[in-house]
């Protein structure tokens, strides 16, 4: 009985497939840093957005699933390292995402609280005036704030001189 008898071509098949999944399994997977990088910049527009303050508890998991990711990545463990910023990358957009939506929520109520505050300003009745009626009517109807100069005196001549009939 030879060698080659003992490896028909369906065990010599079913070697080749062995050593090829063997060989792809200790192919190590490429370190993830375009993706870290992306996950780092969305970590920041999330704090530009105040993700902070508006929403600390999706962003608190952003920034601890990113450390998680350098982790990986210091023990050159790449997958895990993809996952977590994946991970974090949803999480920071999340995060982001919130923390606009609460601010523009902030801006409309200050918003509405002035339009009525105005509202009201403009339906409070007309202050009534400080001077009397008789006074608005020497003035020719001008405010009495602004006062017209006093009008020229009749020539005293033509006082005395009237027509008498």
């Amino acid at each position: 009985m030879t060698l080659t008898s003992l490896f028909t071509p369906r065990a010599r098949l079913g070697l080749v497939v062995a050593c090829l999944a063997t060989l792809a399994a200790c192919a190590s997977v490429p370190p993830p840093t375009d993706l870290m990088a992306r996950a780092q910049d969305q970590l920041n527009a999330a704090h530009q957005a105040k993700a902070s303050i508006y929403a600390p508890v999706d962003f608190d998991f952003a920034k601890q699933r990113f450390a998680a990711a350098q982790a990986a990545m210091q023990a050159k463990k790449y997958k895990d390292a993809r996952d977590m910023a994946n991970e974090s990358l949803a999480d920071g957009q999340l995060a982001q995402t919130r923390a606009e939506l609460a601010a523009l929520r902030k801006a409309i109520r200050a918003q509405k609280a002035e339009n009525t505050r105005l509202k009201q300003q403009l339906l409070q009745p007309a202050p009534a005036p400080t001077s009397s009626a008789g006074a608005a009517d020497d003035n020719n109807g001008v405010p009495s704030q602004m006062t017209l100069p006093a009008a020229p005196a009749a020539p005293a001549s033509a006082a005395s001189t009237g027509d008498v009939q």
